[in-house]
C-alpha cells in the first residue's frame, strides 16, 4: 500500500508539472485575415495557448445579395513555447457556422513546421476539412494531431462559402473560429523530471 501510494504521488507530480508547461502562454504573430469584403472589420484575440477571430462579415446569401460566394482566409504563426524543451503536438479547432437554404461552408486548415526565419520546413504537420451545409450541426471541433513534435508552427486554413438564390433563406455565415495549441515538454525533460520526483520521495523516505 505505502509503495502504491508512492507510485501515485510520483505520477501527480509528473502530472501537474506537465500541465504547467502546457500552459505557458504562445507568441501569435504575422496574423492575417483575407479577403474583402469577408475579411471586413476582422480582429483576433489571444489568450494563453489559444486565439480567437471575429468575423463579423463573414457572410454571403441573401442578408448581402448580390454577394453570392467568397473566400476567407486566416494564417497565423505560433511560436517561443516557453523555452527551447517546450513542443507543440496537437492544435485544436473549434469553429460555428451557420447556413440556410443553399448555403455550404467548406473549411480547410493545414498546419506546417517553421524555422526561426519563418520558412516552412517538410510536409505538412497535418491538415482537416470540414464541410457545413443545411443539413449539419452548427458547432464542430476536432484535434489536428501533428506527425511530429515541433517549436514552431504555421497555421492555414480557408472558408469557402456559397449560398445560390435559391426559393428560400440562403445563407453561409462564419460565426466562431477558435484554436488552442497543446504544449508538452521533450521526452528529455520529462525523464529529467521524474528523476526528480523520485529523489524528492527519496529524501523524504530518509528523513
Amino acid at each position: 500500500m505505502v509503495r502504491t501510494n508512492r507510485i501515485l504521488r510520483l505520477a501527480l507530480v509528473a502530472s501537474m508539472a506537465a500541465s504547467a508547461f502546457a500552459a505557458q502562454a504562445i507568441t501569435f504573430s504575422n496574423v492575417s485575415i483575407q479577403s474583402p469584403p469577408l475579411s471586413t472589420g476582422s480582429s483576433f484575440t489571444t489568450i494563453g495557448n489559444s486565439i480567437s477571430f471575429f468575423t463579423p462579415n463573414a457572410l454571403v446569401g441573401d442578408a448581402v445579395d448580390p454577394l453570392r460566394s467568397g473566400v476567407l482566409q486566416i494564417q497565423f504563426d505560433a511560436t517561443n513555447f516557453g523555452g527551447p524543451n517546450m513542443l507543440a503536438n496537437e492544435i485544436s479547432v473549434n469553429l460555428a457556422g451557420v447556413t440556410l437554404g443553399s448555403g455550404t461552408i467548406v473549411f480547410v486548415e493545414t498546419v506546417f513546421e517553421i524555422d526561426s526565419n519563418g520558412n516552412e520546413i517538410g510536409a505538412p504537420l497535418g491538415s482537416v476539412t470540414h464541410q457545413f451545409d443545411s443539413s449539419s450541426q452548427p458547432i464542430w471541433s476536432t484535434v489536428i494531431q501533428f506527425n511530429r513534435q515541433v517549436q514552431a508552427i504555421r497555421a492555414k486554413k480557408s472558408f469557402v462559402l456559397s449560398a445560390a438564390d435559391t426559393d428560400v433563406t440562403d445563407l453561409a455565415a462564419v460565426a466562431i473560429v477558435n484554436q488552442a495549441i497543446h504544449l508538452v515538454p521533450e521526452p528529455a525533460t520529462m525523464t529529467a523530471l521524474g528523476l526528480g520526483a523520485v529523489g524528492l520521495l527519496a529524501r523524504r523516505r530518509r528523513k
